[in-house]
């Protein structure tokens, strides 16, 4: 089946060539967290492939109405670890200049590296600035609110996809877990920590059988990709998990 895609898409591809030319300000982003850079960037003309309410967007593949706004497109944005980026490198032929490579996670300085990157493509330098220091506000704000909860100084067990979060957090995790499900061994060692938080992912959670030995802990499922809960940007990520830290 994925065989008979690709060549479907090889030939979709040349098909879309010959059509409509690429618009000079159109932004393709591989998912819903590429494209928050994207609009953190100060992009206004965003194609996000992958829907938002996907669970998984990692591992969307290209469908034939892909194709076209693909070849439009001056900008594609994406992180690496997507499904879809094999397929547009193999099959599409899409020019080496026009593919933006960018870290995702929600340690600020890998955010605003991401971000200037695109807006430095984009001429947007002064939007993106204005947005990443709201960002910048938004996450030291978290930290002072994990800091008066007393998380910032309480064992917590962190999913592995969302380190980067706690750590900007204040949060120091005392054991990482996933993004495999935790073996016996894992299970029992996580248990001994006595940890009062878990903070799962909610893309892929795999911290349910750890809740089920410390049944005292907080359980909380965080966000990477936006999309769930209302979520858009980067900003709404931020603020929807730290509200989920710091809810009583």
């Amino acid at each position: 089946m994925r065989t008979s895609l690709f060549f479907l898409l090889i030939f979709c591809s040349f098909i879309s060539c010959n059509s409509k030319p690429a618009e000079s300000n159109a932004v393709i982003a591989t998912t819903s967290w590429t494209a928050a850079y994207a609009f953190a960037a100060g992009a206004s003309n965003v194609t996000v492939l992958a829907p938002y309410e996907m669970v998984h967007p990692s591992e969307y593949e290209l469908r034939p109405g892909d194709i076209g706004r693909l070849t439009k497109s001056n900008m594609i944005v994406y992180a690496g670890y997507e499904v879809m980026v094999d397929q547009i490198k193999a099959g599409l032929k899409i020019p080496e200049e026009k593919m933006v490579k960018i870290s995702t996670s929600y340690n600020f300085t890998e955010i605003e590296t991401s971000v200037m990157l695109i807006a430095r493509r984009l001429g947007t330098e002064k939007i993106a600035k204005k947005n990443l220091e709201e960002i910048k506000q938004l996450l030291l704000k978290g930290q002072d609110d994990v800091h008066k909860k007393g998380l910032d100084q309480q064992p917590v067990l962190v999913h592995f996809f969302q380190e980067s979060f706690a750590k900007e957090m204040g949060i120091n995790p005392t054991m990482i877990f996933g993004p495999a499900p935790p073996e016996p061994k894992q299970i029992l060692e996580m248990a001994r920590t006595k940890a009062v938080l878990i903070l799962d992912n909610a893309h892929n959670p795999v911290g349910g059988s750890v809740k089920e030995i410390l049944k005292n802990s907080e359980y909380k499922l965080l966000l990477n990709f936006p999309g769930l809960h209302q979520t858009r940007t980067i900003a709404d990520v931020i603020r929807y998990n730290t509200d989920q830290l710091t809810a009583k």
